[in-house]
């Protein structure tokens, strides 16, 4: 489900946030000259060079190459979404985001939502008037604070304890649709009973289900939503909402099995742990995952039951995992789980336990050598059979290089292919096209243009650029058609006009490129526009001239090429 954002307001938030005030409410910034700066939030340095630009509403990482906007800052910072990021600078800006008219669809959702959010209040109330409930969680260790922050409550003992709430608030289909009753021949009924209440966010904090422990022996000891339109068991992560908020969960996340665990780990200084909602771990989930932290902690009970599960969220990692990230897997000693190991022993030892996690590389080759030989001739076949159409699912890049380097020392035979030792080009690799890695002509232009809005207006025809078939000139032509409709339009409210295209990338590397030549932006924008401009016009001459010579050409195509033969540059 997504909702569109004018673009005038995006345009407006824009404007109305000042970059150098946003990062420095989380970054201490120093004024420099006409910048700001500060050592980079986004990797470990001692000398400052992380610059803030007030003029261009700005930033850029001269040592790790973050740049970006307010927006991009609070996305990489925050490790928000860009919905999130406009509400989040929508609210320091003390503006209402702007939607277009509401679907359906929409509207059922939001009703949904709603109606999850009262029961979430019901259940809260509940624990606050039940001393078991409250009992069995202080049992288990945890503080108020902890029982506030995630919001935990307490479900009746009883059939229609949560019905007799909501009956009242929504119709018998919206209430079905939660996943919060069940019906028989009698009639509607609650489904958690007698249970303490975990409810389960989204990212953005909103409540899409709920978990159930029993405070008895009644089996199933745990029970969760059954799945929703707002609640999918093989994308959501418990815990994630809070987790992110973790300063250390930049660096790394664990990966737990109980909410117990999450909880405990919690209220303990480990913030940055999320538990899997009783299924296997899902790609959907490592790739949220990694959304926010470069290395993930799974963490597993050692015996075969733990290993299994280990290795399936070995494999659901794999074809998500690239270059610059890190998987490593924890096993607990039989019978302890995080939540016992912490509260017996303390953090200490399980930061001492964390020590003991093996890589992923090391994991699948010690899990692809077992019950083999890789002594005989026979075993190594064996384990190059089983072990190459694994890694080659991971994407290209070093790391599966190396990994396949790995088994043809375990096996002592080449295995890979040549293209595929010869890795990523570089331009590749960033996304940029060849025009955009070095000093071409667009490159020029584009730059130059950056660095002087006000040429725009100078341009008097758009017509020939349109039609160029070099690349990047159409970047150039889009650059120059927003600043001639909008001349008063930031550098950052550009770049968010291009918000999820390749060409945010571009214009964000652009904008901190450097060239002598941009000494005189007027220059070398006009001697960049001219040979751009004749080589699209000899191009386009030297086209007509060959159709001429076989079919000929229409009366349009006569005069175009009339018209081309006495061009003047835009």
């Amino acid at each position: 489900m997504s909702t569109r954002i004018p673009q005038s307001f995006l345009d407006e938030l824009i404007t109305r946030t000042d970059i150098v005030e946003l990062i420095n409410s989380y970054v201490p910034l120093k004024k420099k000259g006409k910048e700001f700066m500060a050592c980079c939030p986004f990797h470990n340095e001692k000398t400052p060079s992380f610059t803030v630009s007030q003029d261009k509403q700005f930033y850029y990482c001269f040592g790790c190459e973050a740049h970006g906007t307010a927006l991009g800052f609070l996305m990489e910072y925050e490790r928000l979404d860009f919905l999130e990021a406009v509400e989040t600078l929508a609210q320091r800006a003390g503006l209402e985001v702007p939607r277009d008219r509401t679907t359906p669809e929409q509207q059922a959702y939001r009703e949904l939502f709603g109606l999850l959010e009262q029961a979430h209040a019901h259940f809260m109330d509940m624990l606050a008037r039940n001393p078991a409930a409250g009992g069995y969680l202080k049992k288990r260790g945890l503080s108020d604070e902890i029982i506030t922050r995630f919001g935990l409550g307490y479900a009746q003992d009883r059939f229609d304890g949560l019905l007799n709430r909501l009956r009242q608030a929504a119709p018998e289909g919206l209430l079905m649709k939660s996943g919060l009753f069940k019906r028989n021949e009698r009639g509607m009924y609650d489904l958690f009973r007698n249970r303490v209440m975990f409810p389960i966010r989204d990212r953005r904090g909103r409540v899409i289900g709920f978990g159930g422990r029993v405070l008895d022996d009644a089996v199933p000891k745990y029970l969760n939503s059954p799945e929703t339109p707002v609640f999918r068991k093989g994308e959501v992560l418990y815990g994630m909402h809070e987790a992110r908020k973790a300063r250390e969960a930049q660096k790394r996340v664990l990966v737990v099995e109980g909410y117990m665990d999450v909880l405990a780990l919690a209220q303990h200084g480990m913030e940055n742990t999320v538990a899997t909602l009783g299924t296997a771990t899902t790609t959907p989930h490592i790739q949220q995952l990694y959304r926010y932290t470069e290395e993930i902690v799974f963490c597993f009970d050692g015996d075969a039951a733990g290993r299994r599960a280990a290795w399936r969220a070995a494999e659901q990692t794999i074809p998500v995992f690239r270059d610059g990230l890190e998987a490593r897997f924890l096993f607990l000693p039989q019978g302890e789980d995080p939540d016992s190991l912490i509260r017996s022993q303390g953090k200490t030892a399980l930061d001492e336990k964390m020590k003991e996690s093996v890589p992923l590389s090391t994991f699948l080759f010690e899990k692809l050598g077992e019950d083999t030989d890789t002594e005989s001739p026979a075993g190594k076949a064996r384990l190059a059979q089983q072990a190459r159409p694994l890694l080659e699912r991971f994407p290209d890049g070093v790391f599966k290089r190396l990994v396949f380097e790995e088994l043809e020392k375990r096996v002592g035979t080449p295995l890979l292919r040549e293209p595929d030792r010869g890795g990523t080009p570089p331009a590749k690799k960033f996304g940029l096209t060849d025009a955009l890695t070095r000093a071409t002509p667009v490159r020029l232009a584009i730059s130059a243009l950056l660095h002087e809005p006000a040429l725009a207006q100078e341009v008097t025809s758009l017509e020939l650029l349109q039609k160029s078939a070099i690349p990047g000139v159409a970047l150039l032509a889009s650059v120059i058609t927003i600043w001639k409709q909008e001349p008063g339009l930031g550098h950052a409210a550009l770049i968010e006009r291009f918000h999820g295209q390749p060409e945010a990338h571009q214009l964000q590397k652009l904008l901190t490129w450097k060239s002598p030549r941009l000494q005189e932006p007027g220059q070398a924008f006009g001697d960049a526009l001219n040979w751009i401009c004749k080589k699209t016009r000899s191009a386009r001459i030297q086209e007509l001239i060959e159709k001429e010579k076989g079919a000929g050409l229409d009366e349009a195509e006569k005069q175009e090429f009339r018209d081309l033969l006495h061009r003047k540059p835009p």
